[in-house]
C-alpha cells in the first residue's frame, strides 16, 4: 500500500509512526512497513476530516480496518476509554471519546458521523450522553442524538442555534455530575462556557480545547492564538485543575498526556502557569 498526502494535525497525533508534522499541517514522512503500521495508515485514512490521504491501489482491507474503531487508547492503563476516530471538519479536525461506563456510554465530543461508527458504538452498548466540551465541537451531534438516543449535554453559554434543542443545558459554574464517579467541570477562557469530563476511577480529563500537551512535546500548552473568550481565565481555569486527581489528559486538539502520577501533573501544571507568570501572559 502507498499511502499519500497532506492532513490536519491534529489526525496524526494518534498515527505518528506513519505522519510527521509540516508547519500547521501533517504530511506521510514514510510507508507503512508492516501489519500494524498499515492498518493505522488506514485509520489515519478513515479519520482524517478533509479526506486528504489516499493510496495509490485500493485497500482490500478497508472495510476490516472500520471494525477497529472506536479505538482503545491504552487498555491496560484506561480500559473502556476508546478514541473514536472519524474526525470532523465542523470541528476543525478535533478528537472525540467514548467513555465506556456501567451506568450508560458517554460519548465526548461529537465524530463525523457514520453508520459503520454509529454501529460499531452500539455494538459497545451505545451512549446515554453526549458530553459536549464547548460550542467548537459538536459537528454532527444531532445525527448522533437520533441515531443512539443519547442526552446532550451543552453549557447555557454555548448554545447556539444549532444546539438549541440539546436537552440539557449546564447552568451556572458547576460542578455537576453525570454520576457519582464522572464530574463536569466549569473551565472558561477557550470560550465562555468551556466544560471538562472527569472520570474519577481512571483519574482521565477530557479537556476538549482547554488543555493539552504542546505540540513539540515541551509543556501543556492553552493555545491562546485560538481563545475566544478570556486568555486570564483560561489560565485561573488551569491553576484550578491542581485540586483535581488526574493523570491522563485527552483534549479536543493536541497531545494526549499520560503523567506517572498526581505529583508529576502538578509538576506540570505548576511549571506551565509559572512560564505564563514570567512572560506577562498571566
Amino acid at each position: 500500500m502507498i499511502i499519500w498526502g497532506l492532513l490536519i494535525f491534529s489526525v496524526c497525533l494518534t498515527f505518528q509512526e506513519i505522519f510527521t508534522r509540516v508547519g500547521d499541517m501533517s504530511a506521510v514522512s514514510k510507508q507503512p512497513t508492516c501489519q500494524d503500521e498499515h492498518v493505522k495508515a488506514l485509520q489515519a485514512l478513515l479519520s482524517c476530516p478533509t479526506s486528504s490521504i489516499s493510496t495509490e491501489k485500493p485497500a482490500h482491507d478497508i472495510l476490516e480496518v472500520q471494525k477497529t474503531f472506536p479505538i482503545p487508547i491504552d487498555i491496560d492503563r484506561i480500559p473502556g476509554v476508546y478514541h473514536c476516530g472519524y474526525h470532523s471538519d465542523k470541528s476543525y479536525g478535533a478528537a472525540s471519546y467514548l467513555l465506556v461506563h456501567p451506568e450508560g456510554n458517554i460519548l465526548i465530543d461529537s465524530p463525523r458521523y457514520t453508520e459503520r461508527l454509529a454501529s460499531n458504538i452500539e455494538k459497545m452498548g451505545g451512549a446515554r450522553y453526549m458530553f459536549l466540551t464547548h460550542r467548537d465541537d459538536v459537528a454532527d451531534h444531532e445525527k448522533w442524538s437520533k441515531r443512539l438516543n443519547c442526552e446532550r449535554v451543552l453549557h447555557s453559554t454555548e448554545v447556539n442555534v444549532s444546539t438549541s434543542n440539546v436537552e440539557m443545558k449546564l447552568n451556572g459554574c458547576g460542578p455537576w455530575s453525570l454520576s457519582d464517579d464522572v464530574q463536569l467541570i466549569h473551565t472558561p477562557g477557550h470560550t465562555e462556557g468551556s466544560v471538562c469530563l472527569f472520570y474519577k476511577p481512571l483519574k482521565v480529563l477530557f479537556t476538549g480545547d482547554h488543555l493539552a500537551l504542546a505540540m513539540d512535546e515541551s509543556n501543556l500548552a492553552t493555545s491562546e492564538i485560538y481563545n475566544f473568550y478570556s486568555v486570564p481565565i483560561q489560565l485561573d481555569s488551569v491553576a484550578m485543575l491542581l485540586e483535581l486527581e488526574f493523570e491522563w489528559i485527552l483534549p479536543g486538539h493536541g497531545r494526549r498526556v499520560a503523567f506517572k502520577d498526581i505529583e508529576e501533573k502538578n509538576a506540570s501544571l505548576k511549571a506551565f502557569l509559572t512560564a505564563k507568570q514570567h512572560s506577562h501572559v498571566y
